[in-house]
């Protein structure tokens, strides 16, 4: 044995190793299941929707998606969202500016809802906004905005550092030019916060399509493919 071994062994302590002492007690907490949003099903009764700045003026600059299907989406989520009793929450910024008014077609899919008009970037730092996600007593929290790396991503961040289950719908979000759109999923995916489609995100919430609800859902929806498909059954039958 080299000198600096025999001093090793002669120093060390001469009860039970760490590994015999820990076998005597609880199991360590870092073997134990952790919390992971990538794992939680979204539910009706849990969940809230929060749309922020969904505003003409915003959407001229859009260039990740066609201005018609961001429109579709946000509209359908929004409406499968009353269907099933989820809470929306619509805030905008400068409505009065060079942003404009919420589309219209966003205003009429949720009648009643008015949006907070705000000067805060962070959607999430104007308290009214804040409170009024807390009201619904929900710690779901569905996300989609214009832009995708700040409208969307900001709110979200702060939600979920403030205990929430965040979320963002991405093709219910736009934004300007492909650089914007990968910094923000890269930022989403790095604080662990899953990004969805409108359409999954309605569908998980909904859970079973023996529910009553389900083929208004669908209708709401209005998957592309989805209406082929049925338009395709109902020929067959009228045969």
């Amino acid at each position: 044995m080299s000198p600096l071994a025999a001093s090793l062994a002669a120093s060390a302590p001469s009860g039970p190793s760490p590994a015999a002492a820990s076998s005597t007690h609880e199991p360590s907490t870092m073997t134990q299941p952790t919390s992971n949003a990538f794992l939680s099903l979204l539910k009706r009764d849990t969940t809230a929707l929060l749309l922020t700045d969904h505003q003409v003026g915003l959407y001229t600059g859009v260039r990740d998606i066609t201005v018609g299907d961001l429109k579709h989406n946000v509209v359908a989520l929004a409406k499968a969202a009353r269907i099933l009793g989820v809470p929306v929450i619509l805030t905008a910024t400068m409505t009065d500016g060079m942003w404009g008014p919420v589309i219209p077609e966003l205003l009429a899919a949720v009648p009643g809802v008015q949006p907070i008009v705000r000067s805060k970037i962070n959607a999430w730092e104007d308290p009214r906004v804040a409170a009024a996600v807390a009201k619904t007593g929900r710690r779901q929290l569905l996300v989609a905005g214009v832009s995708l790396e700040i409208c969307a991503t900001y709110p979200a961040l702060s939600a979920k550092a403030e205990g929430y289950d965040a979320r963002v719908v991405l093709d219910a979000s736009g934004t300007f030019n492909e650089a914007k759109r990968t910094a923000g999923l890269a930022r989403l995916a790095g604080a662990g916060i899953p990004v969805m489609d409108y359409a999954s995100a309605a569908v998980e919430m909904l859970g079973d399509n023996a529910d009553p609800k389900a083929n208004e859902i669908y209708g709401a929806l209005d998957m592309p493919f989805a209406t082929l498909v049925w338009q395709v059954t109902e020929g067959a039958r009228m045969k």
